[in-house]
């Protein structure tokens, strides 16, 4: 009976040896090779190993950030993975991926000195036994705001001076792109200003109005003699501005089609002719308003570019493009300096190519040499173009800002982008007294109400972060009624009443262009974006 009893205990511990051990592929411990070949045996669960940024991360850029979390085997996702992953208010996550054992993605916070907390929810990855991931929860922070420098210098005075404004669009710009020529239609906006269009501007709020102006239709082809009768109707506009007590800005417009800056930047008696007349050009004009006092400015140029905006053969011409727009702005400074009176003084803006930002920004880009040390930088601003100019086209978009929904807005344009442009050029220029002014901006009404409410997000915005940074500007406007590409009606070009019911709207942007009120920040419009 002992020996038996013996037998009995000898095997009760073989099976309970065999039950504590057994086969290697149900084990749940270790992270050694297993399965298909992703770390980690068959019978663990993905953990997560890393995170990039690292769990507790500091100071990171505000805006889109690539997010990586790598697990220590390979394994599936979830088919709704995209919805297992959340981050605290005011960050949202996209463009979620598998790449190896990592899960990719992007989570975009736009506000400064904010904790952004990120969950993986259990079951978002599963092991290539079934066995799904623990939730996983790590964080970042983005850095704090940096302090908007305050500049007391002619540059800050002169933004303060100009304020908001607004543009005489197809009107005096309407060309025939000939000599000589005059449009056959008569303007583009179809309409006859008034002295009255002018006091309506002024008493709505705008201290300035930009009147593009196409001179070489009216011009004669042996010394550029401008036509008198056109002369006298561009100055009786000035004339108008201001009595009303507006500033204007008068510029050569859509002269594009003899400022041929792609073949000048190739032949250099072209490019002799065309500073020939460039400089009996603004003689006239300069000659013309030389008395006028200091309400008046002069722009050189519009968009000068070689039909590509910015996207042809300015980019592997070696800089010649670039030589010659500099080289014009320089005649054309000279020009208006040689007639004296207030021209001697008075405070000209001169564009980059294609009055780009970007353009404004390179070293590439010279202002011309002046005794009076009065230039100013001329840019536009529509970025993104999908959204303000054709958003009806193939690729358009109908949202934007950081709560557009994914796939409405362009990637890469939202808030950060316009404080990153408009900072930019306040270090270049306003910090070193170098005045800048955005002389086109705007964004077409949308045919939606949705995408109206973010246009008119847009608006406030771009026009809160130009006085942050230091720099006037003007709403293009070219008289249309209704909505689409093309549709930039605020004020009836006739007799200045509002156009589209935009009064509100109208007034948002110059308070957000003017308004020193420190409560009112683009933190304040950021918070009240469309949800």
């Amino acid at each position: 009976m002992k020996k038996l009893m013996n037998i009995l205990a000898v095997l009760g511990l073989l099976v309970a040896t065999l039950s504590c051990g057994g086969d290697d592929s149900s084990s749940s411990g270790g992270s050694g090779s297993g399965g298909s070949g992703g770390g980690g045996t068959v019978g663990t669960a993905p953990k997560v190993t890393s995170t990039t940024p690292a769990n507790g991360a500091k100071d990171l850029e505000v805006g889109t950030v690539d997010v990586t979390v790598s697990f220590d085997q390979a394994f599936t996702v979830s088919a709704t993975i995209a919805e297992k992953i959340t981050a605290s208010s005011g960050t949202t996550i996209s463009s979620v991926a598998k790449s190896g054992n990592n899960v990719t993605f992007k989570a975009t916070c736009n506000e400064y000195s904010s904790t952004v907390a990120i969950t993986i929810a259990a079951g978002a990855v599963k092991s290539t036994g079934g066995l799904e991931n623990e939730a996983y929860s790590f964080s970042y922070t983005t850095k704090a705001k940096p302090e908007t420098p305050s500049y007391d210098n002619d540059a800050t005075a002169l933004t303060k001076k100009l304020g908001w404004g607004w543009n005489l669009g197809n009107h005096f710009d309407t060309s025939s792109g000939q000599d000589g020529k005059h449009p056959e239609w008569g303007y583009w906006d179809k309409a006859t200003p008034t002295a009255q269009l002018y006091e309506r501007l002024k008493a709505a709020g705008a201290s300035t109005v930009r009147i593009g102006v196409t001179w070489g239709n009216y011009q004669n082809t042996t010394n550029w003699e401008i036509e008198s009768a056109y002369m006298a109707e561009v100055k009786q506009n000035v004339d108008w501005a201001e009595a009303a007590g507006l500033n204007v800005i008068i510029n050569m417009h859509h002269d594009e089609y003899w400022l041929d800056i792609k073949t000048a930047a190739l032949n250099s008696t072209v490019n002799d002719n065309i500073k020939t007349r460039i400089a009996a050009t603004w003689k006239q004009i300069a000659t013309t308003f030389k008395d006028k006092g200091d309400f008046l400015f002069f722009e050189t140029f519009n968009e000068i570019q070689d039909g590509n905006w910015g996207w042809g053969a300015n980019l592997t011409d070696g800089g010649k493009q670039y030589n010659v727009l500099n080289e014009w702005n320089q005649t054309a400074v000279d020009a208006i300096r040689e007639t004296g009176g207030n021209n001697a003084t008075r405070w000209i803006g001169v564009p980059a190519y294609a009055s780009s930002p970007s353009f404004a920004l390179e070293n590439s880009f010279k202002l011309p040499t002046d005794a009076a040390n009065h230039i100013m930088v001329s840019v536009h601003f529509y970025d993104p173009n999908t959204f303000t100019l054709t958003p009806e086209d193939n690729g358009g978009k109908s949202e934007w800002g950081h709560t557009a929904a994914s796939g409405k807005y362009q990637d890469g344009s939202n808030e950060e982008h316009v404080v990153d442009v408009f900072s930019k050029l306040q270090a270049k220029y306003i910090a070193n007294n170098i005045p800048v002014y955005i002389g086109e901006y705007g964004c077409v009404m949308h045919t939606s109400n949705r995408s109206n409410q973010f246009r008119e997000y847009y608006l406030e915005y771009v026009c809160r972060a130009a006085h942050e940074y230091g720099m006037p500007l003007c709403i293009w406007d070219n008289n249309s009624t209704g909505g689409g590409n093309e549709h930039h009606g605020y004020f009836n070009h006739n007799n200045g009443l509002y156009l589209n019911s935009l009064e509100s709207l109208v007034q948002t942007m110059i308070k957000a262009a003017t308004s020193d009120d420190a409560s009112y920040t683009l933190e304040s419009i950021y918070n009240k974006a469309p949800k």
